[in-house]
Order: structure tokens, then C-alpha cells, then sequence
């Protein structure tokens, strides 16, 4: 999955000495991983479940006291977690989400198969990744340097270096395969897309989401 930020350049632009060094950030991703099920057995309504949370409407966010100033409830599946000291807020899943898909699958019986999880995709603007595992997302190229202090996520030149070795290509092989193809396909994607929308690292700016999940054998 590609995600695009797409800042106005009139507000962030050169333009706009104030926000010079202010950045679009991606701070969190929360994907839901659904098992296609037989329609039998506890988890025959998972979808349905799932959906009717997504689409609950939103909590009012206010108690006998007042206004919830430490977060609020965007339907009956996410909240924001607001933490105003560092003036950030964060993407949570609800208890009710996890009830139904936990973040680690369990070992399936004979009788049952999990057939739902929720995973961390982007969390604290960092991409979770379990140790031997593929990442769950990154970020893609701009490969440009313009005048802005931009390509501020980069770490060196090796963001910026659209080739088969480049991080685009090792993350499209951990989804395709370790082969030319894949390595191939990563880097003429990332530079269409890098066309397409004019990506600067800062204000305009593109992400990939893996879209595998290693599932509990």
C-alpha cells in the first residue's frame, strides 16, 4: 500500500520562513489483517464485528467533569492518546478491536484458526519490525535536493540512491522476492511515484506499507 502526504507548497513553502523547518509527519498506522473465514464457528461474524466498530460513531469526549483533554475516541476501534506535555498524540486501538484481533495471533487449533489481527505498521513515526522480520513499512525517495533543508529523513545519501541497492529494492524483495524483478519493480515504482507527486521529504512525502503478515504457524 503507498500512502502520499501532500502539503500545500503556498503553506510550507519557500515562501513561509515560519515554517522553514516544519515537516509533515507520518506519527502512526494501525492496520487490521483479516483471514478470508469458512462462515462457520466463532469467528463466521469477524468482519462484520470489525466494522460495526469502525463505523460506531464517535465519542462525544466529555464527561460530568468537562471536556477529555488526555484523548478522545474516533469510533468504537481507535482512540488518540494525547500526551500535551509533548504536544503529540498517538493512534491507539481500542480494547473492543483487540478483543477480536489481538496484536499476536494465537497457535490455532484443529477446532478454531484465528482469523483476525491488528498490527503496528507506523508507530511513533518509527517502522516496527520484529527481529529476523521485514519491516512493516518505510518511507520512499524523494532523490532530489532542492534548497529547503529537505531530505531530513534520510539517513545519509542511501535514502537517496535509486538503484537495486537501494532500501526500496531490499524492502520490495522481502514482499516478492530476492530477485532482479522485485528489485527492479521497487525502483521504477518509487521514481513514478516520486515523479507523480513531486516528493520533497518534507512537506510531500510517500510511504510503502507492507501488506504481508507472518501469521502464527
Amino acid at each position: 500500500m503507498t500512502m502520499v502526504l501532500k502539503g500545500n507548497a503556498s503553506y510550507f513553502g519557500v515562501g513561509n520562513s515560519r515554517l522553514a523547518s516544519v515537516s509533515l509527519e507520518l506519527e502512526d498506522v494501525i492496520s487490521i489483517h483479516i483471514m478470508e473465514s469458512d462462515g462457520t464457528g466463532a469467528d463466521a461474524s469477524v468482519v462484520d464485528d470489525v466494522m460495526a466498530l469502525i463505523t460506531a460513531a464517535p465519542d462525544d469526549n466529555s464527561e460530568a467533569a468537562g471536556l477529555l483533554t488526555d484523548g478522545y475516541f474516533l469510533n468504537d476501534a481507535f482512540y488518540f492518546k494525547v500526551e500535551r506535555e509533548f504536544q503529540r498524540a498517538f493512534l491507539e486501538p481500542s480494547p473492543a478491536l483487540l478483543a477480536i484481533c489481538p496484536f499476536n495471533p494465537t497457535r490455532p487449533t484443529q477446532a478454531e484458526l484465528e482469523t483476525c489481527v491488528t498490527r503496528r505498521d507506523v508507530r511513533h513515526r518509527g517502522y516496527p519490525a520484529r527481529a529476523g522480520s521485514f519491516s512493516t513499512a518505510m518511507e520512499i525517495c524523494a532523490n532530489v535536493v532542492e534548497t529547503q533543508g529537505v531530505n531530513s529523513g534520510c539517513e545519509g545519501g542511501a535514502c537517496c540512491t535509486t538503484d537495486t541497492a537501494s532500501s526500496e529494492a531490499k524492502f520490495m524483495a522481502t514482499i516478492l522476492g530476492d530477485n532482479d524483478y522485485a528489485k527492479q519493480l521497487a525502483v521504477d515504482y518509487a521514481a513514478a511515484i516520486a515523479d507523480a507527486y513531486d516528493l520533497n521529504q518534507r512537506y510531500r512525502r510517500a510511504f510503502w506499507i507492507n501488506p504481508g503478515y507472518e501469521w502464527t504457524p
